[in-house]
């Protein structure tokens, strides 16, 4: 979005003169000129990024990375217009064969997988962190059965086509635009605003343990986690809000 400047002129014999010396200011007047105050196309200032976040897939498959880089080739540029919504869904489509995605590792509730589209789901949740962080509100988002590595407990965003969505809206008054992209060690997403917004947003999360009773013979290889996940609203440097988003509860994890 190109950000316009002003520059002060005189329309003289029907032409606009930029003026740089301003007792030519008084001249013209003096002679019957007009002024007039004229957009300068030339100044084209760049979108103001409001938040980033990154996650590392270098230790993930060939695959797992071509997946990754599909998503986002089809994310990257994406604009959000002011209140509208984004669906990561219907942006990228069924993590098929059929829709160029290759047999990558999934978490499906309590085990590793191989499936077409492995690694789509952190391409979202390092998305949804991104826009977290740039004020969107959560209209659908849902947290994996067990905890990922990729990002912090309580802040994954998993999707599965036709169930499980990551729909996010912009609460802002201008244009939001998402940069996505990835190399051979980290993914990043970036969101920019078309011109600066009044706030800027924090996330910070609480873990707690969950007491459970035993469960037999199995051995608990983790326990229950709570965790609780805020939102911080800032002006400048003063706090204005602390807002509770969501709990997520990851069940223990248990071996025989």
């Amino acid at each position: 979005m190109m950000e316009t400047s002003m520059r002060i002129g005189a329309r003289w014999a029907g032409t606009i003169i930029v003026i740089r010396n301003y007792a030519l200011i008084v001249m013209i007047l003096a002679l019957g000129g007009i002024f007039v105050i004229t957009r300068d196309a030339q100044a084209d200032d760049k979108p103001v990024v409001i938040a980033s976040f990154s996650t590392s897939i270098d230790g993930q498959d060939e695959n797992v990375k071509q997946n990754i880089m599909i998503a986002c080739s089809k994310i990257d540029g994406i604009v959000i217009s002011p209140r509208s919504l984004i669906s990561f869904n219907e942006i990228v489509g069924e993590g098929s064969a059929k829709n160029g995605f290759a047999p990558g590792r999934v978490l499906y509730r309590d085990q590793v997988v191989m499936e077409p589209g492995g690694g789509l789901c952190q391409v979202s949740s390092t998305l949804y962190n991104a826009l977290l962080m740039a004020g969107c509100v959560i209209v659908e988002r849902h947290r994996h059965f067990q905890p990922v590595t990729y990002v912090p407990l309580g802040l994954d965003a998993t999707i599965k086509y036709g169930k499980k969505d990551l729909r996010m809206r912009n609460p802002h008054a201008v244009s939001l635009r998402i940069e996505l992209r990835a190399d051979d060690a980290s993914l990043r997403a970036v969101v920019s605003a078309e011109r600066k917004i009044p706030h800027r947003y924090e996330i910070a999360t609480e873990e707690e343990e969950v007491p459970l009773p035993s469960a037999g013979e199995m051995d608990r290889i983790r326990p229950g986690m709570m965790v609780h996940v805020y939102r911080k609203r800032y002006r400048g440097d003063v706090l204005q809000e602390n807002s509770l988003l969501y709990r997520d509860y990851y069940q223990p994890a248990y071996i025989r």
